[in-house]
């Protein structure tokens, strides 16, 4: 049986009237998603939370696999244990995250010949061709852009670049696209309460595709074509979002032309989404 994530205690109160039961968290609560457990050979198992989980699963079947900012080392652990990758080379810009990161990958019994780390701010660390697949998970969009056109050889030689910002997709797409890049794959999750997007990428031909609107830019366009099940929902979130920020915005007597042009393109997908479930409940 598993242990709860909190333990009880019973005390008196000062009156000795009426018990008082105490609950303290055995663990923070962020390690409920990425947990990593005792498996039977005595090692221990990482359980990626939602938003990483679908990331690496747009990783599977590459080589070498390069994890840019890789934190405490957390996806690439658990992507050679998923034998998603055959090597992963995990860099951070902090060195003491790399620590924690070998000692995860230590308690995980994954060797140094599957796993390097290097302290690198970037792509910097890397030569053309060394990684076959590239992911960025966890920071901005227009970080994620800024680290890709700063390591361009580097990025224009992976098969994929898989990112999961957490913030500035419209620049990202943006970036991308201007940039000569095709969005081969996009997905949102919901993870403890909040949308996610992952956005699969690989270098195009080298020409810039042709950019959609910005709401499409900001939710994907892949998203929109195939309907991803968690696109209306967050849609539907972003759009009261905004209708909120507006109505402060009017009883200030300001109409942002910019929150204003956003909103409206959320309400165009919305639309778009709705007229399309009313003729399937109809037919």
């Amino acid at each position: 049986m598993q242990n709860p994530p909190f333990r009880v205690s019973c005390v008196f109160s000062p009156a000795a009237t009426h018990l008082i039961f105490v609950f303290r968290f055995a663990k923070p609560a962020s390690l409920f998603y990425n947990r990593i457990r005792k498996a039977d050979g005595g090692f221990m198992q990482v359980h990626l939370r939602p938003r990483l989980a679908a990331a690496a699963s747009f990783l599977c079947g590459f080589r070498t696999v390069a994890d840019i900012g890789s934190d405490h080392g957390r996806l690439a652990v658990a992507l050679l244990q998923q034998s998603s990758a055959t090597r992963v080379i995990a860099s951070d810009i902090s060195a003491d995250s790399l620590t924690k990161a070998r000692a995860l990958a230590l308690r995980c019994g994954v060797s140094e010949e599957q796993l390097a780390f290097s302290v690198s701010d970037g792509l910097s660390h890397l030569a053309p061709g060394e990684a076959d697949a590239l992911v960025f998970a966890g920071m901005g969009g227009e970080l994620i852009a800024r680290l890709l056109e700063e390591g361009t050889a580097v990025a224009q030689a992976a098969e994929c670049i898989v990112m999961q910002p957490m913030g500035g997709t419209l620049e990202l797409r943006r970036f991308l696209l201007e940039q000569g890049y095709a969005l081969a794959d996009e997905q949102l999750v919901l993870d403890a309460g909040r949308y996610y997007q992952i956005i699969a990428a690989k270098p195009g031909p080298g020409q810039p595709a042709d950019i959609p609107c910005d709401a499409l830019l900001e939710f994907g366009p892949i998203a929109f074509a195939k309907r991803d099940p968690a696109l209306y929902p967050a849609l539907l979130r972003c759009r009261d979002s905004r209708l909120r920020r507006m109505r402060k915005a009017e009883q200030r007597g300001i109409v942002p032309p910019q929150l204003a042009h956003a909103l409206y393109g959320v309400q165009e997908l919305l639309n778009i989404l709705e007229r399309e479930r009313q003729t399937n409940e109809v037919n």
